[in-house]
């Protein structure tokens, strides 16, 4: 397993807007196999934290079909109007 924490700028005073996207997330997307174990997010003092714990095998790619899931692109959307930098499926990591 890998973890990695991503941390992005949000704006300030938005952090129930956040939570509120958070809350219509369907949780069941992670159990259909798509990669990730676990999801735990940090939201608060202008920032928005997103750890992601990884199965076995290529970070990369467990990483980029996450972010290809359409209802992650969802998720990722809709923050999009409080939080910067969110990846996207084209995203490179180190």
């Amino acid at each position: 397993m890998q973890t990695v924490l991503m941390v992005c700028r949000m704006d300030v005073g938005r952090e129930l807007a956040v939570r509120e996207v958070h809350d219509r997330f369907p949780i069941d997307v992670l159990v259909r196999g798509i990669g990730v174990e676990r999801l735990v997010v940090f939201i608060g003092s202008g920032q928005y934290a997103l750890e992601l714990t990884v199965s076995d095998g290529d970070f990369q790619e467990q990483f980029h079909r996450f972010l290809s899931t359409p209802e992650v692109r969802d998720l990722f959307s809709a923050l999009g109007e409080h939080v910067q930098d969110l990846p996207s499926p084209d995203t490179g990591t180190a």
